[in-house]
């Protein structure tokens, strides 16, 4: 297959730190490649250099500065720009996209899309006549489900839970993210303190993970970009530097190192997430996952296996108690049967052979 996988304008692929929708984009590029599938990545600014020994033809498209805590809020002066310039300047980038789309509409024969602001390329794919796959790394929400049905576009979700508010649009498959556990490496004796990593907001519910730490005493360490600086001031009257830490936004290597050494993993969100790549991240070191039950907790952490899928602060209090009782091994084992690189790329692969079947 000749594939034009879509990565992302906001950040590189891969990113610098934080960002999961661009590993997977790198993944998906390295390893169709690898498989003999001729790879065209449209991506930001600073991608190209992370693909020199590979043989995936890189279009740099946008400048990479588009995230929320990023050089980009620092460039605009808030007092004479107006409040929606970054969504504007993203916009442009997509467009961007579009023109090399058509600039480049001999080199491929499909598009795999993992950008959000999806529903731009829609119009694009119709006019020259290619098979277009949207990978739903964000939920759904009525008006975008609408345009899907209109296009009847191909989606592929990565859990099942996504599909749950929007059945009858058309499904291409479900491929679940991937870690690289040859680098996520397993540690079977953690120390002594509980873990968080994750973008710093109302929907992640940081608040509920330091209220377990103190009510049990133990430490915990927040990590991730500041999202809503009002909630990170709320929780700065309990961040002692002590027992409760918080390191900001980590490096690749920063952030392994906790998920190894960690006693356990909270993840007490509240939004439906639609996948949460921490967590596989999180067990493929050993460590065990305490979840709300929300968007695809259920399908990644085997309750009372690899962690425990809870409903309310009460039950994650209980659980991190009896955190000793999960087998670290487990944990990773889980990883390793359900979540590698190769079994995702094995499953795009897939999808994208019946996409060209359906077209």
């Amino acid at each position: 297959m000749r594939i034009a996988i879509l990565g992302s304008v906001a950040l590189p692929v891969p990113p610098p730190a934080q960002g999961g929708t661009e590993w997977i984009a790198y993944y998906q590029a390295m390893g169709l490649s690898k498989k003999g599938h001729e790879v065209i990545l449209f991506a930001a600014k600073g991608s190209a250099q992370n693909f020199k020994d590979s043989n995936v033809k890189v279009l740099e498209v946008g400048g990479g500065d588009v995230v929320l805590g990023s050089k980009a809020e620092k460039k605009f002066d808030p007092t004479k720009t107006e409040f929606s310039r970054n969504l504007r300047l993203e916009i442009v980038y997509l467009s961007e996209v579009s023109q090399k789309l058509i600039e480049h509409k001999d080199s491929y024969d499909l598009i795999l899309n993992n950008m959000r602001g999806e529903a731009a390329f829609l119009g694009v794919a119709r006019l020259l006549n290619k098979p277009f796959a949207n990978v739903m790394h964000l939920n759904l929400f009525p008006e975008l489900s609408e345009i899907f049905q209109n296009f009847n576009v191909h989606v592929i979700t990565i859990s099942n839970a996504q599909r749950k508010e929007f059945p009858n649009l058309n499904y291409l498959a479900t491929v679940y993210n991937c870690v690289e556990v040859d680098k996520f490496t397993f540690n079977q004796i953690p120390q002594d303190y509980l873990l968080m990593v994750g973008t710093i907001g109302r929907h992640k519910n940081q608040g509920e993970a330091v209220g377990v730490a103190k009510e049990l005493g133990l430490k915990l360490v927040l990590a991730g970009k500041i999202r809503e600086q009002d909630y990170f001031d709320e929780l700065k009257k309990d961040i002692d530097g002590e027992q409760i830490k918080y390191l900001s936004e980590i490096s690749y290597e920063e952030k392994v190192k906790l998920y190894q050494n960690a006693k356990a993993f909270l993840f007490p969100i509240n939004w439906e997430e639609p996948f949460g790549l921490v967590m596989i991240e999180a067990m493929s070191c050993g460590t065990p996952v305490i979840a709300f039950n929300h968007g695809a907790v259920s399908e990644v952490v085997k309750n009372g296996l690899t962690g425990y899928v809870v409903d309310n602060h009460n039950q994650m209090v209980e659980a991190v108690k009896k955190i000793e009782t999960i087998n670290r091994t487990d944990c990773r084992k889980h990883v390793e049967g359900n979540f590698t690189v190769d079994k995702m790329v094995d499953g795009y692969e897939k999808a994208l052979q019946k996409l060209i079947s359906e077209f």
